[in-house]
């Protein structure tokens, strides 16, 4: 057997004139049936429940009643059947202040539409209303939580259906990263993240636990704190093989603790010896280039000595020189030797 529930069609009552006082007890309970009836309704309210009080619906279905006569328990349904798709929505916390401004303007709605000529059906006053927020509530999408780690602030959202708020409740710890890396070559570790950060006022912390894998914060050594996201190390070399961690933090929280384990990689002592003659010569090279070579070919040139216009190289003139001094001194002996003998 189904109740309807029916509120009697009081006289509406003048200012000047007074309540009769046989009257009271049925304004009493009419209020008292419309509490109940916004009770019972407010599971199908949707996101209109979670920021719009109880005292706030019952004013609402008060002013309808006065205004155009009808019963509680219909303004109770039609209020249930136009909120409760709302009941669907997740809304970004950014839009959590809007969204509360725009279910506080409904009761403005509803008087603003009683106000402007012959009154309004208040079931089409309703739909128009949850039209319109249907609009702001998909206007915004919240962001999805990025796994597996990190406090994730702008992921936070606010569900309708049970009018609280939801973070992505991951750790600030996230797992191991394997690196892996010959030595004496470069490694890079990057700190950035796949979810949004602030802006300002972020720290990067930077530390190290020597030749071990391990995430316990507090056994590792500092090595750099600042906001700089990436951490190089040009040379890697076994005496540095360990975990590195670095965290990104705020004023008021941890936000992500990241770690790397760096795997080093022997070179062979050939190796070893060729990377340190590759870095003897180029820490040598520049200082003392080497000499350019001359060759024999080159230096005997004659038909140099017959243009005038091409100057000489201090080189090719010693030698030079230097021919031309014992091709004369050997004229003089072989000439001089056997005139001597003759005329002797």
């Amino acid at each position: 057997m189904t109740w309807r529930l029916t509120i009697a069609r009081l006289p509406r009552q003048s200012q000047d004139v007074p309540l009769k006082p046989m009257l009271l007890p049925l304004w009493i309970l009419r209020y008292l049936l419309l509490l109940c009836a916004v009770h019972w309704v407010q599971e199908g309210l949707g996101c209109y429940k979670c920021f719009v009080s109880n005292k706030e619906r019952v004013e609402i279905c008060d002013y309808v009643f006065m205004k155009q006569r009808l019963d509680v328990e219909i303004c109770s349904r039609i209020m249930k059947k136009t909120f409760l798709p709302l009941d669907t929505y997740v809304i970004a916390m950014s839009q959590k202040e809007i969204v509360r401004q725009a279910m506080n303007g409904f009761y403005d709605e509803v008087k603003k539409q009683y106000t402007q000529g012959p009154y309004p059906l208040f079931r089409m006053i309703a739909q128009n209303f949850t039209t319109r927020m249907h609009w702001v509530l998909a206007a915004k999408r919240p962001m999805e939580c990025v796994p597996p780690c990190g406090v994730q602030e702008k992921a936070r959202k606010f569900n309708c259906l049970n009018c609280e708020e939801e973070s992505c409740n991951l750790p600030i710890e996230c797992p191991i990263e394997d690196v892996y890396v010959h030595e004496f070559q470069r490694v890079v570790m990057n700190c950035s993240t796949d979810f949004p950060l602030p802006v300002d006022d972020i720290t990067v912390r930077w530390k190290f636990y020597w030749n071990d894998r391990t995430r316990r914060w507090s056994h590792f050594t500092a090595l750099h704190k600042g906001v700089e996201l990436f951490f190089l190390i040009t040379r890697m070399v076994l005496e540095k093989q360990g975990t590195y961690a670095c965290e990104i933090s705020t004023d008021e929280d941890v936000l992500i603790r990241k770690y790397f384990f760096i795997n080093v990689t022997s070179s062979s002592l050939y190796e070893s010896m060729k990377h340190m003659q590759e870095l003897f010569e180029r820490i040598v090279q520049p200082t003392t280039p080497k000499p350019a070579r001359v060759g024999l070919r080159n230096l005997f040139v004659f038909r140099d000595l017959l243009n005038p216009k091409k100057p000489l190289p201090v080189a090719k003139y010693i030698l030079y020189t230097a021919i031309v001094s014992t091709i004369t001194v050997l004229l003089v002996l072989i000439v001089g030797i056997p005139c001597y003998f003759i005329y002797k």
